[in-house]
């Protein structure tokens, strides 16, 4: 009955307690877009469609071994990414990247999210989230004290998370250099536009965030940063 009722931390070993959090994390984050996808009611492009999107990809140098349209996201929504590992992305958009978008916009998109699956930009921000989580469960599994843990969770997040917004960043730069700094600007602004929202800037809060706000790279763009 004592050993039964002794606390989880006390009858696993610490590190492989923090270990086992940090694999089912990274599980969970490879696995999820892919489960999500299956979920989603999909369809594939028409023959007119896949004409379409032949040249827009091979203008933003994007080859996905399988392209989703969505039927149950607003028909004029506009919404691109890439679903799955490293060389098999699969990429999912609603009709409207079709319908309401110009062919310098939509290829101008497509060459950014091209360029964040190049750099893995995903799984950094994956592997970043699960640092912090492991840090956390070292303090829960008494690995570290709670008042050291706190300072350490907070360093290894500003830092990693200040390296996720550079990879985003140089995501950018490298769909800029192939479409244009102000053309992907400009697409990032209609978007924007499209869906009735103002970009925002930098803020205090973004030294917390992984992902810099629409605002923040659409400056650096005009700025040629």
């Amino acid at each position: 009955m004592t050993a039964a009722a002794a606390p989880l931390q006390a009858t696993i070993d610490p590190l492989w307690f923090v270990v086992a959090a940090v694999v089912l994390f990274l599980a969970m984050a490879a696995l999820g877009p892919r489960v999500s996808l299956s979920l989603r009611e999909t369809r594939s492009p028409t023959t007119d469609e896949q004409d379409d999107l032949d040249a827009l990809l091979a203008a933003a140098d994007l080859d996905p071994p399988a392209i989703h349209i969505s039927e149950t996201a607003d028909p004029s929504s506009i919404k691109i990414s890439l679903h799955g590992l490293p060389g098999r992305r699969r990429l999912l958009l609603t009709e409207g990247v079709l319908d309401s978008l110009d062919d310098a916009t939509a290829t101008a998109l497509l060459t950014a999210e091209a360029q964040r699956g190049r750099l893995l930009y995903l799984e950094y921000r994956a592997v970043a989230s699960a640092v912090v989580i492991g840090v956390a469960t070292a303090m829960f599994g008494g690995l570290l004290a709670f008042s050291n843990g706190l300072f350490v969770i907070a360093a290894a997040a500003l830092v990693l998370f200040w390296i996720g917004r550079q990879l985003q960043f140089r995501a950018d730069r490298a769909a800029a250099d192939r479409v244009g700094a102000s053309e992907l600007a400009d697409a990032f602004e209609a978007v924007a536009d499209h869906r009735g929202v103002e970009p925002e800037g930098a803020t205090w809060q973004t030294y917390f965030e992984v992902q810099p706000p629409l605002g923040q790279r659409i400056a650096r763009l005009r700025a040629g940063e």
